[in-house]
């Protein structure tokens, strides 16, 4: 418990002390995951736009090419996020060939790993995530001011 305690309290640091400088589109089925992401990227400073599954995502995606980074749900009704992923890496131009797309995923057996890989994703965090793990990791596609 006082473990807890004190990653709270460095994340509250972190968060008064940085702010993300980022447009993350956040791509998952469960409206509870995308309010709880919504509240934690808000506190961030990032913007956050949403897609229920992957054919929105795609859209979302191949419509307004300003996402610095896609936080992916892995398994949705009408396409998952492993096909989206390889829809959106098959699109011509290098915006989609170098947009940073981070898995969602409640479990991670190697073979997901590695269908998390192949498709062209850059990265995954489990769910229920951590919020300083997510964090860092967004942290890594900040914006440069």
């Amino acid at each position: 418990m006082i473990i807890a305690v004190k990653r709270s309290r460095l994340l509250n640091n972190i968060t008064l002390e940085t702010d993300l400088k980022l447009s993350v589109l956040v791509v998952d089925d469960n409206n509870i995951n995308r309010l709880l992401i919504n509240k934690v990227l808000t506190r961030w400073g990032a913007t956050a736009d949403f897609a229920e599954n992957g054919v929105q995502a795609v859209d979302k995606v191949t419509t307004n090419q300003n996402y610095d980074v896609v936080l992916m749900d892995v398994y949705m009704p009408e396409m998952g996020g492993i096909e989206a992923t390889q829809v959106i890496r098959a699109t011509p131009g290098v915006y989609f060939q170098q947009l940073p797309i981070i898995a969602l995923t409640a479990s991670m057996l190697s073979s997901e790993r590695t269908q998390i890989d192949e498709s062209g994703m850059n990265d995954f965090i489990l769910k229920p995530f951590d919020p300083q793990k997510l964090f860092e990791k967004l942290s890594a596609y900040q914006k440069v001011q």
